[in-house]
Order: structure tokens, then sequence, then C-alpha cells
């Protein structure tokens, strides 16, 4: 059972999985010592051949960390590189001192905006990652423009204009919700 969770998650197993699953912890910690697995960080493991998932095993540390700003322009194909410093958002009353130690870069919502827009996308490694939607995402780099590389805001702004899948609906309902109905009128032009 555990080699076919460890092929199912591309070379990466959780110990929470495995008990979830039924299985004791000493029959676990046998199988990682067995399969030679090293230990990525507290409770997650992955094998030696696997390309590590560095997106998906920080998102498996901090569960309340959301892909956000630049990390989900590069997630959602709107930007041309990868962002470094990876990039999350937390609820205000998180404490992410250990995602700062990491060098991750924190933004933080007000409880009743952190959830917004919240969807499932493939990490780079092919696991299910948390990251906010197109329309949350533009919201938000519209709100952190003046922080952002002009290059990478212009080329955000005009690739998501471009894209098929946007929803114009969304984006208004959006900007309503975060107050910024005016900053994304002024920022993104054609919209309203």
């Amino acid at each position: 059972m555990l080699e076919t969770m460890l092929t199912e998650n591309n070379g990466i197993l959780k110990t929470a999985d495995a008990i979830a699953a039924g299985i004791t912890k000493d029959a676990f910690y046998q199988f990682v010592k067995n399969a030679g697995l090293e230990k990525a960080a507290h409770g997650i493991y992955i094998a030696p051949d696997a390309l590590t998932d560095e997106m998906y095993l920080l998102q498996a540390q901090f569960l309340k960390a959301v892909y956000s700003h630049e990390a989900a322009l590069y997630l959602h194909d709107l930007a041309e590189r990868e962002p470094t410093p990876l990039t999350v958002t937390v609820a205000a009353s998180y404490n992410s001192s250990r995602l700062l130690k990491k060098g991750v870069k924190v933004y933080y919502a007000k409880k009743e905006w952190y959830e917004l827009g919240i969807t499932q996308i493939a990490s780079p490694g092919g696991h299910s990652i948390k990251v906010y939607d197109l329309e949350r995402t533009i919201c938000d780099i519209v709100r952190r423009s003046s922080d952002m590389d002009v290059a990478v805001f212009n080329y955000a702004v005009k690739e998501y204009v471009k894209r098929k899948d946007k929803d114009y609906a969304r984006l208004s309902h959006y900007a309503a919700v975060l107050n910024m109905e005016r900053k994304i009128r002024e920022k993104i032009g054609v919209l309203f």
C-alpha cells in the first residue's frame, strides 16, 4: 500500500497520509528506512530518485499558505519566469515566522478575504496545491502594483486580458468585495 501511495504522489510520502490509510507508525518508518526515503521536512519523505517539488513540499508543511502574487502568476502562466522568493498569503492572525525563516515572502489577508478565490492547481512537479484563481491574483497584483517590477506587472495584465478563460464578472465581484473597483479600473482599463 505504501509503495502505491509513493508512486501516486510522485515519490513523496507523508506520515499523516499513511496513518490516515490505517498504517501504523512502526510499519511506516520501517518502509521509509527500507525504501531509502529521505526526510524532506517534518512528516514528509521523498524517494531519492524523485524530482524535488519545492512548491508542494512548502505547502505540505504550511497548510494555511496559499500561493499568491508572483507565485500565482507563475502557476497561472502569467509570468515569464519562476518567482524568487516564493510568495504566499495567509490569514492576518497566522504566525508566519517559520515561513519567513525559509525565505518565503508572506502577505497577510483579512480573515474574510483570505478564502476568496482559493483553488487547486497542479504544481510544476504534478502535485495538487492551493493557489488563488486568476481573478483573485489580478486583484492582488493590482493592490500591490507599486511594490512590483513594472515589467512583471505589465506582462501579467497583458497576458490575462488575452486569456480565453478570464472571467470579468468574477474579477468585478472580487474587486467589489476587496474594495478596489476604482484601482482595478485604473490599472486594467477596459474591463468595466
